[in-house]
């Protein structure tokens, strides 16, 4: 296949999509339009892989006006202090302040996955985690990935993944929190290491102030989502069980239980 093709077929089925989509969802969009032009009310953004095989607002169901999505590869979280030091603003942080601090939406999840292509990389080159790369990717996971690799390396250094890892700091206090990583050793290593960073993403949050006085005023809860995308499955974690617990008619009222703010 010519990249020529490949470029005039890629584009091909784009614009297929967006003609299929005038002709068949655009009517009831409009009326979902017309409710949120003057006045949305975005009730949460979620924080997820740029992986095409994960489209959140599928998997949630979301209509337009009620999440903010944002995607990077490894659904990273950068940390406050790096755009600090280095006198960086990146897209993650502005749309942490659009969200949290402008339009003061509730709930903020990290949305992972299995086979994560990201991960999947950073699971090869995690013994080489302070060796810079030229590599943009590979930078990229080098520089906010490290707190994700060390706490995996705890898992490994078990020998068998049961080790309990403690994560510092989430939710509206300070209080670390403890996790078992795929407690039934369902998934691989790599896939292990993509649930490890998606929670080790959540203290992230506490570094950003905006973010940390709406934690600590029991305004807005983080948390963490997981898909495994060959079964269709998501995963949220619980912080009261302590792994992830997979969401489905059975568990579905003890999660949203426990996502009830304490008054």
């Amino acid at each position: 296949m010519s990249m020529s093709y490949a470029v005039r077929k890629g584009m091909n089925r784009i614009l297929d999509g967006i003609m299929q989509y005038r002709q068949t969802l655009r009517p009831t969009l409009l009326e979902e339009f017309k409710k949120v032009a003057l006045g949305p009310s975005p009730e949460g953004l979620l924080l997820t892989c740029v992986d095409s095989r994960v489209v959140a607002s599928r998997l949630t169901q979301a209509v337009p006006g009620q999440l903010f999505i944002v995607r990077n590869p490894g659904n990273l979280v950068p940390s406050y202090d790096y755009f600090e030091k280095n006198g960086i603003v990146s897209g993650e942080c502005a749309a942490l302040e659009l969200a949290c601090s402008r339009n003061n939406v509730p709930v903020i999840a990290v949305f992972g996955h299995s086979d994560c292509k990201a991960m999947n990389l950073l699971y090869r080159i995690r013994n080489e985690i302070s060796i810079p790369s030229k590599n943009p990717l590979e930078q990229w996971l080098k520089t906010h990935a490290k707190g994700t690799v060390e706490q995996f390396q705890k898992l490994e250094l078990s020998g068998d993944y049961r080790q309990k890892l403690v994560f510092a700091s989430a939710q509206h206090h300070e209080d670390d929190f403890e996790a078992y990583i795929d407690p039934n050793n369902e998934f691989k290593s790599s896939d292990k290491l993509s649930q490890v960073n998606t929670l080790e993403q959540l203290r992230h949050f506490l570094s950003y102030p905006f973010l940390k006085d709406r934690l600590n005023r029991k305004e807005l809860q983080v948390h963490a989502l997981w898909t495994d995308i060959y079964k269709g499955e998501v995963y949220m974690f619980s912080f009261k069980e302590k792994c992830f617990i997979k969401i489905d008619e059975n568990t579905y009222k003890k999660l949203s239980f426990e996502c009830t703010p304490n008054k």
